[in-house]
């Protein structure tokens, strides 16, 4: 089972203090909400995968960002409290035809993937240094709440401010290219956001 330390320091309250630091003053009134951003990159035998970066280039289902690319828009925030990934097999007309988790489980091996690491990046100040990729499977996650869990649960809240370039690097070891069985990866954050409200919070 999965061991918590208890705080007064809710996500919340850690967006609107990091956020006033940069003097974004106004963040504490937008709307709060739980987002997932997620970003998928060519399995093509490249080795270092650069999530988000030139994220603007891509649309659905490659990625749920806007035009803005990798910087949350004006009155925006995002506080990263799970990181997991899944491997998507997306035919010519980018549909996407077949899942997998992270820990393999479908017609491939992902040993390469899994035994790689993750850095995490924002406006080029590092947030999450040298992570080993096994915690994304089930086996070795160690916030996980069930025994097929790979999504991994960061020690930390990471407050990504609006404007800030982030990049997730994941390094990993070389691999056999995957296609046609699977074309992609696919790495998604999920937190707790604050969006523009330009009229009230709820």
């Amino acid at each position: 089972m999965q061991g918590r330390y208890i705080t007064n320091v809710t996500p919340q309250s850690k967006a609107v203090n990091v956020n006033n630091k940069f003097g974004n003053t106004n963040i504490k009134n937008q709307q709060g909400t739980t987002r997932v951003l997620f970003d998928t990159l060519p399995l093509d035998g490249r080795t270092e995968f650069r999530f988000f970066e030139n994220s603007n280039t891509r649309t659905l289902p490659y990625t749920n960002l806007t035009a803005d690319g990798n910087r949350l828009q004006v009155g925006e925030t995002f506080v990263i409290q799970k990181i997991y990934f899944q491997i998507l097999n997306i035919n010519a007309t980018n549909q996407i035809t077949a899942a997998w988790s992270f820990g393999g489980g479908g017609p491939i091996n992902s040993a390469a993937l899994t035994t790689g690491e993750l850095d995490f990046v924002i406006a080029n100040s590092q947030v999450i240094k040298s992570l080993s990729a096994a915690v994304f499977t089930s086996f070795f996650n160690p916030t996980s709440v069930k025994a097929t869990d790979e999504a991994y649960g960061t020690q930390t809240d990471i407050v990504i401010p609006p404007l800030l370039e982030f990049i997730a690097i994941l390094k990993t070891t070389s691999y056999a290219t995957f296609a046609p069985n699977a074309s992609h990866l696919q790495i998604l954050i999920e937190g707790t956001s604050g969006i523009l409200a330009p009229q009230t919070t709820f």
